[in-house]
């Protein structure tokens, strides 16, 4: 009898806190367990359908090219760039966090050339400076915008620079990320070009579909390219081909079971209702700050601007926040996120997001902190912050 080199894997059913992937509901994981079905199967074809139709009312929009790519979002943050972007074009790039610096990285691989406007980290994009660079740079092509800034915790408001961007004839795409299904993302009456998301987080969804919206502005742009878009796998003619209720052209061979789990997250929220989601995570979110903040933590986020589903919190002078991170994981068995860029090896990434934003889970991740940081010599007064946490739900995150 030939001995198996490996065991079977069963892996551990963590509390997922960080700033993604997210926490599973038990239904989005039932369904990935449906039988495989073909990707030209014509029931295949209805699920594809419902999908882009519950997309677009998340997204708040009418456009027909809404639908999901197969990669995370960084896959969608390249299908936004390759598509619209030429070599030679110039695109302006608000970085104020990590996914600023990467949808820059992208727009040069593009061959773009790419203006960047950097605001601090924890701040929202700097819109007089952005319109300094739309002033110098005429005939710019694209403003990129992250709307969520996953890094620091930012949360940039978008109207006023889209409205900016249109003046000078530019288009606008919006980095939703993060924000999609935790806050208010209206594609349609804040007239974005582009917007792209992605499923581990907000939508409840395990990572591996990136839902984009292409407005008619940005169709236009591409119908007109001089060249061909330089990317098979994300040319978005190619994709939206396949996505096309009407034509079914064969692309790639879709993720089929993703695209199950990606249906029931959508019909949770549906259910749950968008409005009533957003709250939700803000609700959840309070609960959280308040309760750091009776830890006496430092969070790194301008309080004007706060994203609720995910929170950045300094780490105290003379805790090892890996070290921290490490005893969350491995005897709470909570994962959180460490920094990034300028925050690596500074501050914890607490994520409340989808499934995972829940007041219980709020509670366990403090009465932890509270433990760890003691242990750690910092002072701290035990129940305190579980208390404020529980003040603030009791008060609807007032």
């Amino acid at each position: 009898m030939n001995e198996s080199y490996f065991d079977e894997f069963e892996a551990p059913s963590r509390l997922l806190l960080g700033a993604g992937p997210c926490t599973v509901h038990p239904r989005v994981l039932r369904a990935m367990t449906q039988p495989v079905v073909g990707h030209l199967d014509p029931l295949f074809f209805q699920i594809m359908d419902e999908v882009c139709e519950m997309l677009r009312q998340v997204f708040h929009t009418e456009n027909y090219v809404t639908m999901p790519i197969s990669s995370t979002g960084t896959g969608a943050m390249e299908t936004a760039c390759v598509n619209v972007l030429e070599r030679g074009d110039t695109a302006i790039v608000c970085r104020n966090g990590y996914f600023g610096v990467r949808l820059a990285d992208i727009t040069q691989r593009c061959g773009a050339n790419t203006i960047m406007v950097d605001s601090p980290w924890g701040e929202p994009a700097d819109l007089n400076a952005l319109e300094d660079a739309l002033k110098a740079n005429p005939g710019t092509k694209m403003v990129g915008l992250v709307h969520a800034e996953t890094s620091t915790g930012a949360l940039t408001p978008l109207q006023d620079a889209i409205d900016m961007a249109h003046r000078y004839g530019a288009l606008v795409v919006v980095d939703a990320v993060t924000s999609l299904g935790s806050h208010e993302v209206r594609v349609d009456d804040w007239d974005i070009d582009v917007c792209y998301s992605a499923s581990q987080k907000c939508l409840g969804a395990p990572p591996g579909l990136a839902p984009v919206s292409f407005g008619q502005r940005a169709m236009d742009v591409i119908d007109k390219r001089a060249t061909p878009v330089e990317s098979f796998y994300f040319n978005l003619q190619g994709v939206a081909e396949y996505w096309n209720e009407t034509q079914r052209v064969y692309h790639h061979t879709s993720p089929i079971t993703m695209t199950y789990a990606m249906r029931e997250s959508l019909r949770m929220m549906m259910e749950e209702g968008i409005e009533e989601r957003h709250a939700r995570h803000a609700r959840v979110a309070a609960g959280l700050r308040a309760g750091l903040a009776a830890m006496g933590l430092e969070l790194t986020t301008n309080p004007e601007y706060q994203l609720n589903p995910i929170t950045i919190v300094k780490a105290p002078e003379g805790v090892d926040e890996g070290a921290a991170r490490a005893r969350l994981l491995n005897e709470f068995n909570i994962e959180v996120s460490g920094g990034l860029g300028e925050f690596r090896n500074k501050v914890w990434r607490i994520g409340m997001m989808g499934e995972g934003a829940r007041e219980s889970n709020v509670l366990s991740v403090l009465s932890a902190l509270e433990m760890i940081l003691a242990d750690a010599g910092y002072e701290v007064a035990f129940g305190a912050s579980v208390a404020a946490a529980q003040r603030s739900f009791a008060n609807n995150g007032s």
